[in-house]
């Protein structure tokens, strides 16, 4: 695992909890080891995959044991470590976890996104998440802060990426609520939250965004998607005498996602300034937050994908596309899904509102199809996903477990 610690704590063994079908076929070579598997939840690339796709665990019944070794040895208190992102760059994440952790409970978490990417540094997140600290007095909870730069802005496919291989990595070690997963960012870090709000929501219960401004995406090449950005909530703080964003272009801009249906809630402090020194008048509302929001359990599908860029919207664990301006909207009618989609070859699903190992009927509709056409019916068996498919649906999901049974590849 290519990470180092940097708190004279014994590093903890680390290994990721997989589930995949029991029947699986065993392959030629050495077996895969835990520490391999570990490796490619925190860190998974294609060349990973292929080395692990040739073989199979050394030990089936190894990974609730394993996983139960993990989080009764991970370290405890204030941590720095370092971790290697999907090219190779070298960053350093801090996080402190909740006094008196009990190892059988689940707390919340919020990944907080520092400002100031525009440098080279590699390092502004190994305490930033002490902005934050506060929040500790109201919950216990784990608050993590990985770090950006110029190389790696939060708006980028390389700053969204150690995103998520943050969540995987605390979700890896620590007892992560996975409906109280949260991310606030501040100044560069709040137009990280936007940018993560409109290509990665799933994992997450909602965004905080504190001195930034969304808008600014487009002009950064990420197109904005009013739809998936109406999918969590997102709690927007301005300062009225912000010297880098105008309070009325902020204005402006949650005036229009309002307007789109975006469940955007604006507060401004007329008399402040850029930055978050004025935080402790917010912490009530940002507990209310962490107490009050919840990841949606959606029962459909509905997202665009925003092309160049890492996509994890709810349900889809993979998908073939035919065009850059795909989208997909699938909503249930009792037991028959309704869906509609526009440059989608195939995707994979998961739904778990349906019950284990039953067939879903499809009712399907694309922009390619005629005017007038009837809907498609077809229908759907549950895919048995089989090493190592299993783990790359556990990497979509930024847990380290996964349950079979309830995962459809839908073609059209």
């Amino acid at each position: 695992m290519q990470y180092q610690k940097f708190l004279p704590v014994p590093v903890a063994a680390g290994i990721v909890l997989f589930f995949f079908s029991a029947n699986c076929l065993h392959k030629p070579g050495a077996p895969v080891s835990a520490e391999e598997i570990e490796e490619y939840f925190v860190n998974p690339s294609a060349e990973k995959y292929a080395a692990l796709a040739s073989r199979t665990p050394a030990d089936t019944a190894l990974p609730a044991a394993a996983a139960l070794a993990a989080r009764s040895s991970a370290d405890t208190g204030t941590v720095r470590v370092r971790l290697i992102d999907s090219a190779g760059l070298s960053y350093y994440l801090g996080y402190t976890t909740p006094p008196e952790m009990r190892r059988d409970t689940a707390y919340p978490l919020v990944i907080y996104l520092h400002g100031g990417t525009g440098t080279e540094r590699n390092d502004k997140g190994d305490s930033a998440f002490m902005m934050l600290s506060s929040l500790a007095d109201s919950f216990k909870l784990f608050l993590a802060s990985p770090s950006a730069n110029r190389y790696a802005p939060w708006w980028g496919p390389l700053g969204l990426s150690r995103i998520l291989q943050t969540l995987r990595f605390m979700a890896l070690r620590y007892p992560v609520n996975p409906g109280k997963v949260f991310l606030a960012g501040v100044s560069d870090g709040a137009t990280g939250c936007y940018a993560a709000a409109n290509t990665i929501p799933a994992p997450f219960a909602g965004f905080i965004a504190v001195s930034g401004f969304g808008g600014m995406l487009p002009m950064l090449g990420m197109r904005l998607e009013p739809g998936n950005l109406k999918q969590r909530p997102i709690y927007n703080i301005n300062a009225g005498l912000d010297h880098i964003y105008p309070v009325e272009s902020v204005r402006e801009f949650v005036r229009t996602l309002q307007e789109e249906g975006v469940a955007v809630t604006s507060t401004i402090y007329p008399e402040e300034m850029h930055g978050f020194d004025y935080r402790m008048k917010e912490m009530g509302a940002l507990a209310h937050c962490i107490r009050t929001w919840s990841r949606p359990d959606a029962a459909g599908l509905s997202w665009t994908f925003v092309q160049g860029f890492p996509n994890l919207p709810d349900k889809l664990l993979n998908w073939t596309l035919s065009s850059d301006n795909a989208s997909i909207k699938g909503f249930w009618r009792r037991d028959t899904l309704v869906v509609r989609a526009r440059g989608v070859r195939a995707c994979t699903a998961e739904f778990l509102n349906v019950k284990a190992g039953g067939k879903i009927i499809c009712r399907m509709l694309s922009d390619e199809d005629k005017p007038g056409q009837k809907p498609r019916v077809r229908t759907f068996a549950p895919v048995q996903p089989r090493w190592p498919q299993g783990l790359r649906f556990m990497v979509k999901r930024c847990f380290p477990e996964f349950k079979e049974g309830y995962v459809y590849t839908i073609t059209f």
